[in-house]
């Protein structure tokens, strides 16, 4: 791997569940696997990449010929699935908990941290540490493998924390994450919230020189391209849009803090003034996990409408290649958030799609996207009947669409994959 011996080594700990290469989706792993890749054509670093093991990565990093990257799976055996199993059926038929993917890989990431906490333990030929940086993906649990193995002294000062979400519990994490080098997180309200949490939980909180924000990108030679928009073409057909239909897009994992049950509650009103609308749905509750949760199967209930029936499409889950695809087949993006949303890439891959979007003021939303290319709601009891106005207006109005997706062109240089790359260039030297 690498042959640039200038170029530091970053351990990478992605979740444990979810695997890079994204063979199964996340949001996370797509950013993951961009990075990579964008790293073989400028590189600044050498990877090494621990991650789950699922079928496909392997024939992904054999096809890539990645020189700069060392990808290091870790196996889950059946008796740890098998465990996990039991969890989930417990939390779900015993103890009716309401986030049920909390429970859903708990062996597994423990057996996961406990692999790679003696990985990063193992030192080189001269005795110093196996890497010159780790950074680690999001999730506090992650930060056991620094409790291991004197692995919290041996990286002291070398540890990067990639944010991505709140932390609500640190799971015994805290110095841990107190006394990262610096955090990396999506936007600025993000780190701000880790910043609260450690003052709220017996800590000073970050300095100002442990606080940085690395904004999320996407392919722009992806997204918004033509290759997308010929797709789009067989996806509309695919899912019998006819060539007037005007679609709305709705985009992410079906959970109730994704807005999706008010979006659907909006669109039958939508659909009642404007009858040349389709409703798309791309996602499922849990990414490629064949799970259907209860929540999903509420909105296939209200989907059931005689006002809205054969008018609201459920994709399931979309594999990441075709999403490009999916947005060019789409004249609306509506991604009406109800909770604070650190910086979805659905909001990005909209806009630099070239869709108008619509959205709430949540989290780090407004940090992405602006007035000129987003119609940007409050929160609130009335958001239902703001969604149907908004939905309605942009519908008929095709001047207005036309308006706000030319804002495209200086969104793609701002959101693409080589500022992604520039901006952790700068961060983590």
């Amino acid at each position: 791997m690498g042959g640039n011996t200038v170029n530091p080594h970053v351990a990478v700990i992605t979740s444990g569940y979810l695997p890079v290469p994204n063979v199964l989706g996340g949001a996370v792993e797509a950013l993951d696997m961009m990075m990579v890749q964008e790293n073989e054509k400028t590189p600044n670093f050498d990877f090494t990449v621990f991650s789950s093991w699922a079928p496909g990565v392997d024939q992904i990093t054999r096809e890539g010929n990645f020189k700069y990257t060392n990808f290091c799976f870790i196996k889950t055996p059946l008796l740890v699935r098998a465990v996990d199993h039991c969890i989930y059926w417990t939390a779900k038929h015993v103890l009716h908990k309401k986030k049920l993917m909390s429970y859903r890989y708990i062996a597994q990431r423990l057996w996961y941290i406990n692999k790679v906490s003696k990985k990063l333990a193992q030192p080189t030929k001269n005795g110093s540490p196996a890497f010159d940086k780790v950074m680690i993906e999001n999730h506090a649990t992650l930060f056991m493998t620094m409790q291991k193995h004197g692995n919290s002294e041996r990286y002291a000062g070398k540890v990067y924390y990639h944010l991505h979400n709140e932390v609500l519990n640190d799971f015994g994490c805290i110095k841990e994450i107190s006394k990262v080098k610096k955090v990396l997180g999506v936007s600025k309200y993000i780190v701000d919230t880790l910043d609260t949490y450690l003052k709220e939980h017996g800590e000073p909180g970050l300095r100002e020189d442990q606080k940085a924000v690395w904004r999320n990108g996407v392919d722009t030679s992806r997204f918004g391209s033509e290759e997308a928009n010929s797709k789009a073409i067989e996806f509309r057909q695919k899912f019998n849009i006819a060539e007037d239909d005007i679609v709305f897009l709705f985009s992410g994992r079906l959970t109730p803090e994704k807005g999706a049950e008010e979006l659907l509650e909006a669109f039958t009103e939508v659909a009642q003034e404007v009858p040349n609308t389709k409703l798309v749905i791309a996602g499922a509750f849990f990414f490629n996990s064949n799970i259907v949760s209860p929540f999903e199967q509420k909105l296939r209930n209200l989907a059931s409408n005689p006002t809205v029936k054969n008018r609201i499409i459920f994709t399931g889950f979309v594999n990441y290649e075709d999403m490009s695809a999916i947005y060019a087949m789409s004249d609306i993006c509506v991604l009406p958030s109800i909770w604070d949303d650190p910086a979805p890439l659905a909001v990005i891959e909209s806009l630099v799609s070239g869709k108008p979007l619509i959205t709430t003021r949540s989290g780090g939303i407004p940090e992405y996207a602006d007035e000129q290319s987003a119609i940007i709601l409050e929160r609130g009891d009335q958001l239902v009947d703001q969604l149907a106005d908004a939905m309605t207006k942009i519908a008929r109005g095709s001047d207005e669409r036309d308006t706000m997706g030319a804002h495209k062109t200086a969104l793609r240089s701002e959101f693409n994959k080589e500022t992604y790359m520039a901006q952790l260039a700068i961060r983590l030297r």
